[in-house]
């Protein structure tokens, strides 16, 4: 049987063929976002598909990234489905972009969590849930902008999920309550059914980043303060929305970190993190409005166009290749290239470059330069490394080049 799942709000649909096992999931997944199960239409184009095969397995194909076609169980066939909402929800509407990040409701605003591998944000998220603070989500945070530089998150309505199994050393009583609000689940994953959580398009606005640094040694929790490159460093390396020009991205974000505080908290035990991040999140330093504003920052498509690798060995002068987007964010700069396909942190000594490179210059004219600023490194090495950046940039499109000579 082939069927389309609408899911209130996307145009195109989760289509199923003969993967029954995956829909008696969905109502235990997507439990707080609305969907149809209907036959499947000639004319929609699904933004996902799963298709049952001979082995028992299920064919995940994503039609929103270039993933590659994979073959799982029921469980991480749906798991597959919910990482492919991320690019389908902005891929219609140009007012979103999506941060891998969790994130959850405190006194009025959005505490998020950027992905860092294994730092425990899913599980955080979940035990702040069992605390009472209302679960936006656990990996995937939808945001959209006003023009005043207000961020405003949305729930997803889709069930957290843990990966199995827990640590030995997590709390005994927060491993009874995954028990007790179990539900679908492999060896690897298991989802929570949750009573009572956000639907799917309820917003709030952002209020803090809190980098996660989980600890196994018996370390006490600690939450403190830390300068906004670190929450861009922690998303620059996840996945905001890939086809969403990088340069809006980045003054979307640099306008966010100024306004928005970043903390790292350093803990072991989950039931201290809890207790210190309510402590610290009980109540907010400013206002901010009470209902949500209508998002009016729109999102530019990149653009996917060819371009010509550089070649090595470059003479001529050099220079800022227009159209290029820089942002400093907490001291650190960043650069998003004019077709807005990556954003790219500049370390001290190529940020210095950058700036030598605002009118055209011959590379062996910034080295002098450089040499006279830092006497004690050899000439040698500072040219070498010169070339190489300058190559680095050339590549990522972020210079223009004269033609040899």
């Amino acid at each position: 049987m082939r069927q389309d799942i609408a899911f209130r709000g996307l145009k195109a649909p989760l289509r199923l063929q003969e993967a029954e096992p995956v829909l008696r999931l969905l109502p235990d997944v997507f439990t707080g976002w609305p969907y149809d199960a209907r036959a499947a239409g000639a004319m929609a184009k699904p933004f996902f598909s799963i298709t049952a095969g001979e082995d028992g397995l299920l064919a995940c194909e994503s039609h929103v990234d270039d993933r590659p076609v994979r073959r799982f169980d029921a469980v991480n066939a749906v798991c597959d489905a919910v990482s492919a909402v991320a690019f389908a929800l902005p891929a219609e509407d140009d007012r979103l972009i999506c941060l891998h990040a969790a994130a959850v409701e405190m006194a009025g605003r959005l505490v998020v969590f950027p992905n860092v591998r294994r730092a425990g944000k899913s599980t955080l998220s979940s035990a702040l849930a069992r605390a009472g603070h209302p679960l936006f989500s656990d990996d995937v945070l939808p945001l959209s902008f006003t023009t005043d530089d207000l961020a405003w998150g949305l729930a997803m309505g889709i069930a957290p999920r843990l990966r199995l199994p827990l640590p030995g050393t997590i709390d005994p009583f927060f491993r009874a309550w995954v028990d007790s609000v179990g539900g679908p689940k492999n060896r690897q994953y298991q989802y929570l059914c949750l009573p009572d959580q956000p639907a799917h398009g309820v917003v709030r606005p952002l209020g803090a980043f809190v980098i996660l640094d989980r600890r196994d040694d018996r370390t006490l929790p600690r939450l403190e303060p830390v300068s906004p490159d670190a929450a861009m460093d922690a998303l620059l390396h996840q996945n905001f929305t890939r086809d969403r020009h990088s340069g809006d991205v980045l003054v979307a974000m640099a306008s966010v970190l100024a306004l928005r505080p970043v903390f790292r908290l350093t803990y072991e035990d989950l039931s201290e993190a809890v207790a210190c991040l309510e402590q610290a999140f009980e109540g907010w330093p400013d206002d901010l409005p009470s209902e949500p504003v209508s998002p009016d920052r729109r999102f530019r498509l990149a653009e996917f166009s060819a371009r010509g690798m550089a070649d090595r060995g470059i003479r001529g002068r050099v220079r800022q290749r227009a159209g290029t987007v820089a942002a400093e964010i907490g001291g650190t700069l960043y650069l998003a290239d004019a077709e807005g396909l990556a954003i790219h942190r500049m370390d001290g000594m190529a940020a210095l470059i950058w700036e030598l490179l605002a009118d055209p210059a011959l590379p062996e004219d910034i080295a002098a330069d450089l040499a006279e600023a830092f006497p004690g490194t050899p000439h040698a090495r500072i040219a070498a490394d010169l070339g190489d950046l300058i190559e680095r940039l050339a590549r990522e499109a972020l210079i223009d080049l004269e033609a040899k000579g």
